[in-house]
């Protein structure tokens, strides 16, 4: 079926939403799109296939939405791509969701360092830096469905609405599944840069706040959830990495030839700072570290000992000085004074990220 669409140049694309635009598709995922690696790939897709970012549409009303963030075990796979069907208003049974393209300057989010984009992944800040992001991007996608209606009904759009998938006409009694508006979509030569104002109010969401089962865990539960370590491409080999016991620490390797004469062992890869082993497979590289005989030099943190620092962290702490605040809520100095009861505790750890 043709598709009707206004093709929008390079910049019009970007300056949108930070690069939202809506895919008009037939045959499920675009390899194509999945595969780009940076902007000028990207920008072929654009002229290739009018509507193309964030979001993907099929005339059955399938809905693949790209998520911008590695999934680590933190749900990134379920929230980010919940947060954009929030907004457009989805129907969450039809939603598939794929990684982005690694481009930035399109997936980016400004969440990180205000004034640059970056597709960051750090465990539990994801959601928060991405949400104004996913938000915007999902109601612009929103926008382009009715402003496609209110065409295709010549009605103004601010006779419609949308609800779990379909664009409605309550005056007239119309809908129309989202699906259905595929031969009709037209992207608008510009989309609104919608406020926080102007985005769905918290009381109405479907889905944010609601217990929603995460999308990655039958893949996991099945075995067919696709990690790094199940990739294999041609003439693909494996590395692996022997580190120092303290930073700074530098190796000298003193079985070469021993570790080299090992089975599927193709090459040493000397660092300032490790060894590295090149094999055949895996297991051939791991067998091989095992075996390694390294002299590591000393280092600034030599002889370091854990507990007998302690008392140089308790001096520190019992310093007047104040520190610098991070977050302040309520009056911790009035709570403490009108306590019934206080108690007081010492923790002790070691250092962690």
């Amino acid at each position: 079926m043709p598709i009707k669409a206004k093709y929008i140049d390079r910049r019009q694309f970007l300056k949108s939403s930070g690069g939202f635009a809506l895919f008009i598709g037939v045959s499920g995922i675009l390899p194509q799109l999945v595969s780009c690696s940076d902007s000028n790939e990207i920008e072929e897709q654009i002229k290739k296939y009018p509507l193309t970012a964030w979001v993907q549409l099929t005339p059955d009303g399938e809905i693949t939405i790209y998520n911008p963030a590695a999934e680590m075990g933190q749900g990134s796979m379920t929230s980010l791509p919940l947060i954009f069907a929030e907004e457009m208003d989805a129907d969450w049974s039809k939603v598939n969701v794929e990684f982005s393209p690694q481009e930035a300057e399109i997936y980016g989010s400004e969440g990180w360092s205000p004034g640059s984009k970056l597709m960051f992944t750090v465990g539990s800040r994801i959601t928060k830096s991405n949400y104004p992001l996913m938000r915007k991007s999902g109601a612009q996608a929103r926008y382009v469905l009715l402003n496609s209606a209110a065409k295709q009904w010549n009605v103004p759009i601010s006779e419609l609405t949308t609800s779990n998938g379909y664009v409605l006409h309550e005056q007239a009694d119309q809908k129309i599944g989202y699906g259905e508006l595929v031969p009709f979509l037209e992207m608008p030569d510009s989309l609104p840069d919608f406020t926080e104002e102007q985005l769905k109010n918290p009381k109405d969401f479907q889905l944010i706040g609601k217990e929603i089962p995460r999308t990655e865990i039958p893949s996991k539960v099945d075995g067919s959830a696709q990690f790094a370590i199940d990739i294999r491409l041609p003439e693909m080999v494996y590395g692996v990495l022997e580190r120092g016991p303290l930073h700074g620490s530098k190796p000298t390797l003193t079985n070469e030839s021993e570790i080299m004469a090992m089975d599927g062992i193709l090459k040493l890869v000397p660092f300032e700072y490790a060894i590295g082993i090149v094999a055949n497979t895996l297991e051939q590289a791991l067998a091989a570290k095992k075996q390694l005989k390294v002299d590591w030099s000393e280092a600034q943190a030599t002889g370091f000992n854990s507990q007998e620092v302690y008392p140089g962290y308790e001096q520190i702490a019992s310093q007047k000085k104040k520190g610098k605040i991070i977050s302040e809520k309520g009056d911790i100095t009035s709570g403490m004074q009108t306590a019934a009861k206080m108690y007081s505790s010492d923790f002790k750890n070691d250092y962690v990220y």
